[in-house]
């Protein structure tokens, strides 16, 4: 029956409930019930035997937690940090204790196999790059694997990758709802229908998702909501098998506006030389959560269109050839409340020229961007396959294109300046990237119980970079020509060797070692010429571990400890510009803002740690869960000026021995869960609780974030091919700040603010699932 007919008369049980089965030679041990399959390196191997620290999450555990972002997911994974700032362009995801601290992420966001890693050339509040639509809609599975993974994810794995899968079409036709209801606007329905489409060749599935939230804040002045989000999107996927040649086309459109992120911009409680201002749950004040009421500002609005082609040929004589061809393309519009004041009308002092100056008295500054970004990108494999010997050799090209427009400005610094961008001269900026490496592995079982792997890939990557820095953003006034042109290159050879011996049939030991390296780039801000370029920043990340299955399957366990040596490390720091008290200094004599980022490399870091994650059925009904981190991540020779908390003037000051922004020491999660069989059915309930230590927001360790714990629990029913359950996330409502950066105060007497983003809050809900 063709999927056409089948919507028309068909009430066949949905297949997807069950994966397709894994080719049967690409895994070296059976696949036993209950083990996980994970592609970490390309092919189906179960997740106890691969030698990688891999944290997988289950179709069913996406569905029940509601895992659909990056966000979300680095919530249920100690070790994995994911925050965003004022803008959508301002995230930082940091994993293993290695942080990101300023332009493109150290952790890959991978799709399908193909690398949609955001960029972003914001140099007023940084950050690396918005999320790229991970609102996917069919997922089968996500993999968070850690350490340097160049081989198997190319350039942006520095620190690991975050992996979405989503399900293969089906042959047997079936149909499926996922949907949720919840407090503050949750509203949430995806619709999946997949079937033949020609016999037993060729499948298909369609999919459509809608997803609203209206955040858990609103601005007082207009009754805006603040951090919610709207998405919708649809896509669909063929699978066509004839023969040895199997092939997957993947087509994706989302649409996403994001709502203006709460927070607000305090002043620091200390601003002594080595005072440290600490943020908790007292220092957070929620009634200062506003912003300007003007106009409704923007938030992000973006839409993005993905194409992914999974190709595989079978040669014969364990010999493969596997194609992955990638499209990712974002076009968006990101406008928010530059200076997170309330003030709708700005207070100035003629500056001539008829320019006006708010600074010392009251600003009403609007940032907005127009950014557009294309990447494309090709992955071709050829394997071999033996009883003892696997091997590997490919090529990658990667094109990516981004470009951005700023139409920032300040209301009323001239009389034709006002809350729109009439008038408003456009500066551009450019990012273009092309990546070409080759790569290759050999897999050798020497021993039915030892296994050698080594890993090799080189990647050559050139950087072009134009931007427009003579325009005046404060006053309205210069020139939106391009004055900056910047191009490098840069090489990388990058290897990675493993041992792994099974100690028995269900649990095993390895050891590892590997480089990674993230190319340097270019400072687009009006920072002095000879600042404008940053090293490439290189890795090795030595690990030994262990994983397996203990007491006839009911106990599993992984643990890995992990040392790196870093080197060169991009850092963001700030010079003062002419519109502060303390500026302009010499390193931005040109720049209009209060303050201004660029980023400058420390010449070596460290970062060691141990992760341990245990899984027990303690009875048939009783599962309990464990999962613990632990980061000590720190500079070990940084020289760099210190910005606080007077003028950045100041004589170089050795940061060695500072712990790394963003990173807790620890972190931990845990989960109790229930499962009672009644009649036809099996009533359940989760509690899930996660916690980390405080950490520092930025290099010179001055403003500390409390430790945090937060709780949730789901409760409900599941039948055979359905599912009803309720939730309560963060129990006990704790309003510790996640994350907090500087931001250059619109006020010099008050120029060591902090940005404090607003927490969530206390969220009830209601999710249900139904196969047909």
């Amino acid at each position: 029956m063709t999927l056409v007919s089948g919507l028309l008369g068909s009430t066949a049980v949905m297949a997807q409930a069950v994966p397709e089965p894994a080719p049967a030679s690409v895994d070296a041990a059976p696949v036993a019930s209950g083990d996980i399959v994970v592609t970490a390196r390309r092919r189906q191997e179960t997740l106890v035997n691969v030698p990688i620290s891999i944290t997988a999450f289950s179709a069913q555990q996406i569905q029940e937690k509601g895992l659909n972002s990056v966000a979300s997911v680095a919530q249920q994974t100690p070790g994995l940090q994911f925050d965003q700032g004022p803008s959508a362009a301002d995230i930082r995801p940091s994993l293993r204790g290695i942080a990101l601290i300023e332009g493109r992420s150290d952790v890959a966001i991978i799709v399908d196999g193909i690398d949609v890693t955001g960029v972003s050339l914001n140099s007023l509040l940084g950050g690396g790059g918005a999320q790229t639509a991970a609102s996917l809609m069919d997922l089968e599975r996500i993999e968070v694997v850690k350490g340097p993974q160049t081989v198997y994810f190319g350039r942006s794995a520095f620190a690991g990758a975050i992996q979405f899968i989503s399900r293969d079409p089906s042959f047997n036709l079936g149909a499926k709802v996922d949907a949720a209801l919840g407090d503050r606007g949750r509203r949430e329905i995806t619709a999946h229908i997949t079937g033949p489409v020609i016999g037993d060749t060729v499948a298909a599935t369609i999919s459509a998702t809608y997803r609203n939230f209206d955040g858990y804040y609103v601005n007082p002045g207009n009754g805006q909501h603040l951090g919610g989000t709207e998405t919708a999107g649809v896509g669909g996927s063929v699978l066509v098998k004839t023969g040895d040649y199997t092939a997957k086309l993947h087509l994706n459109y989302i649409h996403e506006h994001d709502q203006p992120p709460a927070g607000y911009v305090a002043p620091r409680t200390n601003t002594t030389l080595l005072g440290v201002t600490y943020v908790d749950q007292k220092f957070f004040d929620p009634s200062q959560v506003a912003i300007s009421s003007n106009i409704d500002y923007l938030g992000n609005v973006s839409d993005t269109y993905r194409a992914v082609l999974n190709q595989s040929l079978n040669l014969g004589g364990g010999f493969a050839l596997d194609s992955i061809t990638g499209l990712n393309k974002i076009d968006s519009t990101i406008q928010f409340d530059f200076d997170t004041k309330p003030a709708n009308v700005p207070v100035t002092v003629a500056a001539g020229g008829g320019t006006f100056n708010c600074i010392a008295l009251v600003c009403v500054g609007i940032s907005e961007f127009d950014t557009h970004m294309r990447q494309i990108s090709q992955d071709l494999r050829l394997s071999y396959t033996s009883p003892k010997l696997r091997a590997m050799v490919g090529g990658y090209f990667f094109d990516e294109r981004y470009g951005e427009v700023d139409y920032s400005r300040f209301v009323g610094s001239q009389s034709t300046i006002g809350a729109t961008r009439a008038n408003v001269l456009g500066r551009p900026a450019t990012l273009d990237t092309d990546t070409y490496a080759l790569f290759g592995s050999v897999d050798y079982t020497l021993t039915d119980k030892l296994t050698l792997t080594g890993e090799l890939r080189y990647s050559h990557e050139v950087i072009d970079s134009t931007a427009a820095t003579g325009y005046n953003f404060l006053l309205g006034t210069g020139s939106n020509a391009i004055t900056f042109v910047g191009h490098k290159a840069f090489n990388s050879v990058l290897p990675r060797f493993n041992v792994k011996y099974d100690v028995s049939d269900s649990a095993n030991v390895y050891a590892s070692a590997a480089k990674g390296s993230k190319p340097g780039g270019f400072n687009t801000g009006q920072v002095r010429d000879d600042l404008r370029p940053f090293k490439q920043e290189t890795i090795w990340t030595y690990e030994v571990g262990t994983k397996g299955h203990l007491f006839d399957r009911r106990v599993s366990f992984e643990a890995a400890l992990y040392y790196s040596d870093w080197s060169n490390v991009q850092v963001t720091t700030i010079c003062f510009g002419n519109a502060s008290a303390l500026g302009p200094e010499p390193q931005c004599p040109d720049a209009t803002a209060v303050s201004l980022n660029y980023i400058i490399n420390a010449k070596k870091a460290v970062a060691k740690g141990a992760e341990i994650n245990l899984s027990a059925k303690a009875t048939d009904k009783l599962t309990l869960g464990f999962n613990y981190a632990y980061a000590d991540s720190r500079f070990k020779d940084f020289e760099a000026r210190d910005v606080f908390p007077a003028a950045s003037s100041q004589a170089l000051r050795q940061f060695g021995g500072n712990l790394m922004p963003l990173i807790p020491k620890h972190s931990m999660s845990g989960s109790i869960r229930y499962e009672q069989p009644v009649d036809k059915v099996t009533v359940f309930g989760e509690f899930d609780g996660r916690y980390r230590t405080s950490r520092f927001a930025r290099f010179d360790n001055r403003v500390l974030i409390a430790d945090k714990a937060v709780f949730d629990v789901q409760f409900g029913v599941r039948g055979k091919d359905w599912s009803l359950l309720a939730f309560v996330d963060n129990i006990m409502n704790d309003l510790t700040p996640e994350f907090t950066r500087y931001y250059g105060n619109f006020n010099p007497s008050t120029r060591n603010g902090e940005y404090i983003s607003a927490p969530a809050k206390r969220a009830f809900g209601a999710r249900a699932s139904k196969s047909f």
